[in-house]
């Protein structure tokens, strides 16, 4: 059985996204997923950012967070994500991109870090094995925002309004499912694909 393509519409301050995808890598390591990320800006530069990040959303996703074996933690501010879907972008590119947005993850839902900012991603992207200048002229001068950019494109003329968003499948057969998945419905559904 061959790995079932699924493009995933997600934000890195979505409890939801981090572990709908936490569930996706699982499957992938198991060869029934084959994941490519797409970026979903929760809250881009001309909307208002929440005072805080959603308690209901979080306790929501913490049983399944703990299913997972995924840590989380409510973290102390929403930020803006642009930078951050650069980030994960430029890593895809240096073949380390799944480690960048779990590393992103990690920092805003573990560690309670601002994702928003090119010095947090930066170091993150260093620890993984980047070019730290490279990374922060590439963050600079918004070199990958057009790539992001095409995505939330991609994501309107689809219909899609919130994330996570999986379009599971390829042609007409592929299934757009939306919320966040828990693994066990996640893998019975790529087994009947």
């Amino acid at each position: 059985m061959a790995a079932v393509p699924v493009l995933v519409f997600s934000d890195f301050t979505c409890p939801f996204c981090h572990v709908t995808e936490a569930a996706l890598r699982r499957l992938e390591a198991e060869g029934l997923a084959a994941p490519r990320y797409a970026a979903f800006e929760l809250y881009p530069a001309d909307t208002a950012l929440p005072a805080a990040p959603s308690a209901d959303d979080w306790a929501a996703a913490r049983p399944l967070a703990e299913e997972l074996g995924v840590g989380m933690e409510m973290p102390p501010a929403v930020p803006r994500t642009r930078k951050a879907h650069e980030a994960a972008k430029l890593a895809a590119e240096k073949g380390v991109g799944w480690e960048m947005r779990e590393a992103i993850f990690a920092a805003y839902f573990r560690d309670g870090r601002d994702v928003g900012r090119i010095d947090v991603l930066v170091e993150l992207a260093a620890a993984l094995g980047l070019d730290a200048t490279e990374t922060k002229v590439v963050l600079d001068v918004d070199s990958l925002s057009g790539a992001v950019a095409a995505d939330e494109a991609l994501a309107r003329r689809l219909g899609i309004a919130a994330v996570p968003a999986l379009i599971v499948g390829g042609g007409a057969d592929a299934e757009l499912l939306t919320g966040a998945q828990a693994y066990d419905d996640l893998r019975a559904l790529l087994q009947r694909k």
